[in-house]
Formats: C-alpha cells, sequence, structure tokens
C-alpha cells in the first residue's frame, strides 16, 4: 500500500483543544478517547449476545466489540473461544467443528469469572433467561438498523481470532470479516468513512494480512511499545496497539513511544473499578474496552467534557463518532 495519511473524522480536529480537560496528564492522539464495550455489556449480560451489544449501546458505548470464529459451514459467529465450554452449555466442543445450525441449538452463558456478569451481581438478568450465541451478521444488522432508523452511528471493532496452527482457517475468518462489512446491502455504511470500524488482531501475520486487504484501521493486540523502533515497526502494518492494563509494560512511557510512532492505543480490559479507569486516562491512551459500559464513559466523560457547540460548529457535532481524529498512518507495506 502506498503511504497516506486518512483522517477518521474530517472537520472536527479544531474541536480537540476544547475537549481536552486541562487536569490530564497525558494527551491522546484524539479529541476523546472511545468507549468500547467488551464482548458487550459483558459486566451485566452473558458475552457476545445481542443483548449484551444491545445494552452496551443504550449505555453510551461508542463501539461494540465482536470476536469472531468461523463455523464448520463458514459463517461468522462472535464468540470468545473456539471451546464453546465456559460460555455455553454445549460442553468440551469447538465452534470450528460445528455448522451454524449446530451453534444455533447452543445456549449462550456467562462465563461468570471475576469482572462478568452473574445474576448475583447483574440487575439486568436472573439466571433464568435464555441467551443465544449471535452471527457477525446479526450484529452488523443491527448495528446498520439503528442507523437507519435513528441516526445514531455506533461502531464495531470486530478481532479476528486464530487457532495456533491452522493459517488457512485464520485467513478465512478475515476474509470472511471483510465480505461482511463490504456486504452491498449495508452500502458504505461500514467503508471507514463514519469512523465506525476497527480491525483487531492479536496475530501479528492476520494483522499483516489485513494490511495487504483492506484501508480500514488496524490494531494490534500486543504489548505496549517496549523500544521506539518496537513502535515504528508496528506502524508499518497497523493504525494502532491494543494493550493489556495490567502488564508490567504498560505505562505513560510506553503509551509515549507509541504515540511517538503514530500509533492509536487502546487498553483492555477494564471493569468497575474506578481506580483502573483513572490510571490509564493518566497515560493519554486513546481508548478503553471496558466490561461496563456505563462506568467506562462517565469516567471518559468526566475526564473529557464534550464542549457545547456554536451554531457555526454544531453541525460537526452529527458528522459520526465526535472524538475519533485517528489516521490512517500506515506505511508501505
Amino acid at each position: 500500500m502506498t503511504s497516506r495519511m486518512k483522517t477518521l473524522l474530517s472537520g472536527v480536529f479544531l474541536l480537540g483543544t476544547l475537549a481536552a480537560p486541562l487536569s490530564a496528564l497525558a494527551a491522546p492522539l484524539v479529541e476523546r478517547p472511545i468507549v468500547i464495550a467488551h464482548r458487550g455489556a459483558s459486566g451485566y449480560l452473558p458475552e457476545h449476545t445481542m443483548e449484551a451489544y444491545r445494552l452496551a449501546v443504550q449505555m453510551g458505548a461508542d463501539f461494540i466489540e465482536p470476536d469472531l470464529f468461523l463455523t464448520s459451514d463458514g459463517h461468522l459467529v462472535a464468540r470468545h473461544d473456539n471451546n464453546l465450554n465456559a460460555t455455553t452449555n454445549g460442553g468440551m466442543v469447538n465452534v470450528s467443528n460445528l455448522t451454524l445450525a449446530e451453534v444455533k441449538a447452543l445456549d449462550a452463558k456467562s462465563r461468570g469469572t471475576s469482572g462478568y456478569a452473574t445474576p448475583a451481581g447483574s440487575p439486568y438478568y436472573d439466571g433464568t433467561e435464555t441467551f443465544k450465541v449471535p452471527t457477525f451478521e446479526e450484529v452488523l444488522d443491527y448495528v446498520y438498523e439503528l442507523y437507519t432508523t435513528t441516526g445514531q452511528v455506533v461502531g464495531v471493532y470486530p478481532e479476528v481470532k486464530t487457532i495456533s496452527g491452522n493459517a488457512a482457517y485464520n485467513t478465512a475468518i478475515a476474509d470472511a470479516m471483510l465480505a461482511a462489512l463490504t456486504d452491498t446491502k449495508y452500502g458504505d455504511f461500514f467503508d471507514g468513512h463514519l469512523n465506525n470500524v476497527f480491525l483487531q488482531s492479536f496475530d501479528q501475520s492476520i494483522v499483516q494480512y489485513l494490511n495487504t486487504q483492506t484501508d480500514l484501521p488496524l490494531v494490534f493486540l500486543t504489548s505496549c511499545p517496549a523500544t521506539a523502533a518496537a513502535a515504528e515497526a508496528i506502524a508499518a502494518y497497523a493504525d494502532g496497539v491494543g494493550i493489556s492494563r495490567s502488564a508490567g509494560a504498560s505505562n505513560k512511557a510506553c503509551v509515549d513511544r507509541a504515540h511517538d510512532a503514530g500509533l492509536l492505543v487502546h487498553v483492555y480490559t477494564l471493569t468497575d473499578n474506578l481506580g483502573q479507569h483513572e490510571t490509564v486516562h493518566d497515560w493519554g491512551v486513546d481508548g478503553v474496552f471496558g466490561n461496563h459500559p456505563d462506568v467506562t464513559k462517565s469516567v471518559r466523560d468526566e475526564r473529557y467534557p464534550l464542549p457545547v457547540p456554536e451554531p457555526a460548529t454544531a453541525v460537526l457535532f452529527g458528522a459520526g463518532l465526535l472524538g475519533l481524529a485517528a489516521v490512517r498512518r500506515r506505511k508501505a507495506a
């Protein structure tokens, strides 16, 4: 690909100085860090269910995150683990070995570990409800319908999950994901001009492959760059890094290194612990994955309040996801 810089929210840069709080210890590359609902509102409802995604949107998330695996008959479904034991009633079976009909016959459930929904800890369900595993198409249909019926733009942040040693399967997920996003029934809604798509993976080869296939923003899930050279190397094929808040290398210094290389920094995964949020915002991150989108949004909004627009600039507030000003920074592949 040729070198280029692609603005994700043209015309909104002038708002950046208004939106950034004077008390911030470090500055993100964007006007306002984005709120990413990790597996939906997974702290309140079973992860990767339509109910969890809808609740996240109701709570004000900028993006919802579906993790993607392919069924044996070629359909993308939203699951974090290939093995379905932890998040369905299917037992020790793998998504990749089941047809879509077999996956749909299962009931989804919360893994119930720390930070994830439990009936005792959530006001949104009591454990008797039935949840199903959604397809990626269902997720996209929901987001698109929300836009066509209300004008609201909610972003999608799909992750290509991978199976070690099965490169063909992993690439097939990436190809199917891109095909879904470019389906003609959505028009150009997911082509990037509304700043409503990020693509991510822990697999470096997948991110590098996607760099040859799409101009959509790419995020490599990895450790925070330990050196300037490491950050520059990632910037050759990705637009950002997704880092763990709890990893020892994650701190303001490494976020600064990533920013110096032109990389966005998105941090995972935060719970409803306010201290976690304050810490990563002190680093100057550009986005936060949270299991409790209402908490994530509340802290973000307090740290980065929206300015009241003047009449001449009010139109800018309707131009997609305000606060995204990241750029398409990838270098020649």
